[in-house]
């Protein structure tokens, strides 16, 4: 058997709730009370079952329930002597306690909120919340047969502060992750592309002297042929005006990365490495690269520098 405590709440609050938990319409059909016990049709959704409700002398209630096809409780619903239909938002209060938020819309507009214990015991020692209004457990025209079939009572307005709006709040807000009491942030997908992002600009450093020892000339090879042609062709005076600068070569650039940044590990092939850095720089733009057989080095070294920032080449004549 359960004792089931009831408070008034306020409308505002209970408008609050709703907003942010929402709401399922129950429907109820009540038949007049008999030695004590009350029978009822209540319809959820698509669910409808028949309940007997047997009360103590000290309040506790004991409920027996029976599942009915739609249709028949359709049918009972009509012939019942007072109907109630309410909007339910439950709320977890913690330890393991739920509060059952219902305004009434049928037959009459009423808020209340009710919790639900094993025994008086733990009725007694249940610590009211801030946002709880009166307490209506005593009164029988709150009870929710009496309010379907004689209406609903008239409280007045029921005091609202601050101290119970607070209360709502730190009940609807962690939902979304920013609660005050234990509410935490949770990690996006940003921080998993700053790391992506740290990694590739490690193996972005390692790999810019690999490719450019991999593609670069070696000085030896670029000179011999310069000093030939100054040996077989004489030398052609260029007025200054006239004078072609010469094209920005990004070896220097290359060179001063190999000078700053450590040398790269002997022992990896070139190839692993560069594909290595393809491949990171492709996850961390969501365009993981394809498997596919081995390249050679001119077409990795290209693909590389597709990622890269390379100096713009102009030409002057």
């Amino acid at each position: 058997m359960s004792l089931v405590r009831r408070f008034l709440v306020a409308p505002s609050l209970v408008r609050l709730v709703r907003k942010e938990r929402g709401a399922a319409r129950i429907s109820e059909g009540y038949f007049a009370p008999q030695a004590g016990r009350v029978s009822y049709v209540r319809v959820d959704g698509q669910t409808c079952h028949l309940v007997l409700v047997t009360s103590a002398p000290d309040g506790a209630t004991s409920e027996e329930r029976t599942d009915v096809p739609r249709a028949h409780g359709d049918a009972l619903m009509d012939v019942c002597s007072g109907k109630a239909a309410y909007d339910r938002t439950s709320l977890a209060l913690g330890g393991g306690r739920e509060a059952l938020v219902d305004r009434y819309v049928v037959p009459g507009e009423l808020d209340l909120v009710s919790v639900a214990f094993e025994g008086p015991d733990e009725a007694g020692a249940f610590p009211v919340p801030a946002w709880f209004g009166p307490e209506v457990t005593g009164d029988a025209a709150y009870d929710r047969h009496a309010v379907a079939l004689q209406g609903p009572p008239q409280p007045g307005e029921i005091a609202l502060s601050n101290a119970a709006l607070e209360a709502v709040l730190d009940l609807v807000e962690p939902r979304f992750g920013f609660g005050r009491f234990g509410g935490t942030a949770k990690t996006g997908d940003g921080d998993g592309m700053m790391k992506a992002l740290r990694r590739v600009a490690g193996g972005a450093a390692v790999a810019a002297p690999v490719v450019a020892g991999a593609t670069a000339p070696a000085p030896a090879e670029a000179s011999a042929p310069a000093e030939a042609q100054h040996a077989e062709t004489p030398p052609v005076e260029t007025p200054p005006a006239e004078a072609v600068p010469a094209e920005p070569h990004p070896e220097p650039a290359h060179a001063a990365a190999a000078e700053s940044e450590p040398a790269p590990d002997a022992g990896q092939p070139i190839d692993s490495r560069i594909d290595d850095v393809i491949e990171s720089l492709s996850q961390a733009l969501g365009n993981p690269q394809p498997q596919g057989p081995s390249r050679g080095e001119e077409d990795i070294a290209a693909e590389f520098e597709r990622w890269t920032v390379r100096p713009r080449r102009t030409q002057q004549t």
